[in-house]
């Protein structure tokens, strides 16, 4: 065999050796471990409940040791809690331990709860993963979160090896006033659509029929659909009560689209019909509801 041939067959061994070497280390035979990472993010209810997700990337044995772990860390979080039911979720492909928080804290005008990250820090430092962070998600009422005592604006929080775990306060001021406020807005909705189809005389009816619109704007650009959240954290309703009352002022939206074709048949009507000049409107008839 010439020395080019060997050469060449000795290049391509090398390349096997390396190609073999990469891929040792990547399934993990013969490299060094993979990192392992978690995250939890608490999601506060209204109606005095909380969700703890878990998603953990590391070598945790199967589902159930998850489960497991996603109990302690909301037993730690919530010590004062009635009770904690779990379960694997899946979202997109990436399944997860979901822990459902009983009464993680009281209703009422002036609702608070107090999460102490250090359990879960160390529970999940003893599991082996370092990386670790919390994420906290509120009702949309007004609130104040307060890391260690400090006004925080922050709701994601890293747990590091070598700091304390924070501690958080978090004050919630429901105020029932928003969600009435908002109710106003498929109120004006149906009285718009009313006078649009039912009054004859257009400086009535074109007006009434755009506040229509305008409240159905409103109601899609605002947290319109959120502000039932006022309710529940004020512990005034709960349940499907509570779900009705959020999903209400949401009727604008569909009240909006009737005025809209009013709008546009009259904007159609004026541009394809001729101006014809007329001193004082019609009597309107006592029969249809249409001018």
């Amino acid at each position: 065999m010439s020395v080019r041939r060997l050469a060449a067959l000795g290049a391509v061994l090398l390349a096997v050796a390396v190609l073999a070497g990469c891929a040792g280390g990547r399934d993990g035979r013969g490299g060094p471990a993979p990192p392992q990472r978690a995250w939890f993010r608490i999601d506060v209810l209204p109606e005095g409940d909380a969700f703890l997700d878990l998603y953990a990337a590391g070598r945790l044995r199967s589902d159930a040791e998850v489960r497991a772990l996603a109990r302690r860390l909301a037993e730690a979080a919530f010590p004062g809690a009635r009770g904690v039911r779990v379960r694997t979720e899946d979202d997109r492909g990436l399944s997860f331990a979901s822990a459902e928080i009983d009464r993680a804290y009281r209703t009422g005008r002036d609702a608070s709860l107090r999460i102490d990250t250090a359990g879960a820090a160390r529970l999940l430092r003893a599991r082996g993963f370092r990386d670790t962070s919390v994420q906290l998600r509120l009702p949309s009422v007004p609130s104040t979160v307060r890391t260690d005592g400090r006004p925080s604006g922050d709701r994601t929080w890293r747990l590091r090896p070598d700091g304390p775990a924070p501690v958080l306060s978090v004050e919630m001021r429901p105020s029932p006033v928003r969600w009435l406020g908002v109710l106003a807005l498929p109120v004006l909705g149906a009285a718009g659509v009313a006078l649009g189809f039912f009054v004859r005389r257009r400086i009535f009816a074109l007006p009434a029929a755009g506040a229509a619109v305008a409240a159905a704007l409103a109601a899609v650009v605002l947290p319109t659909g959120r502000q039932g959240d006022n309710l529940g954290v004020a512990g005034l309703l709960g349940g499907t009560a509570l779900e009705v009352a959020a999903v209400v002022p949401l009727a604008a939206v569909p009240l909006g689209l009737p005025a809209a074709m009013l709008l546009a048949a009259v904007a159609v009507r004026g541009l394809t019909r001729p101006d014809v000049p007329a001193g004082h409107e019609a009597r309107p008839r006592d029969t249809g509801v249409f001018w």
